[in-house]
């Protein structure tokens, strides 16, 4: 697979500092575990690559793989606090269309 240019594929600076954040974050928490980055890539089952470009923040780093890293590490709960009921409550309430009734005499 090809790889994205950041300049052609933007992200908002507030999500590229948050990325930037986690990095150093699960960098930081990893050396203090003592945890080689080949045996950190492996636990996780990404490449090295992926290892070394989600320590730098890349946006090209699936978000999955920022949790995953985050999560095995123990420290997800205090970065991504579960969200509450109500943000993720809609206050529209979804209705169906019905579906306009087809005529009995098909056959």
């Amino acid at each position: 697979m090809p790889r994205r240019d950041p300049e052609v594929t933007p992200f908002p600076l507030p999500v590229i500092q948050r990325l930037v954040q986690w990095a150093k974050v699960i960098r930081a928490q990893r050396q203090q575990m003592q945890l080689p980055m080949r045996d950190f890539a492996y636990r996780l089952n990404i490449s090295l690559d992926t290892l070394q470009r989600m320590e730098r923040g890349e946006p090209t780093v699936q978000a999955s793989t920022y949790l995953n890293a985050l999560l095995a590490l123990g420290v997800m709960d205090a970065l991504c606090p579960t969200p509450t009921e109500a943000l993720m409550a809609s206050s529209q309430a979804r209705v169906r269309h019905k579906k306009a009734s087809e005529p009995d005499d098909y056959f």
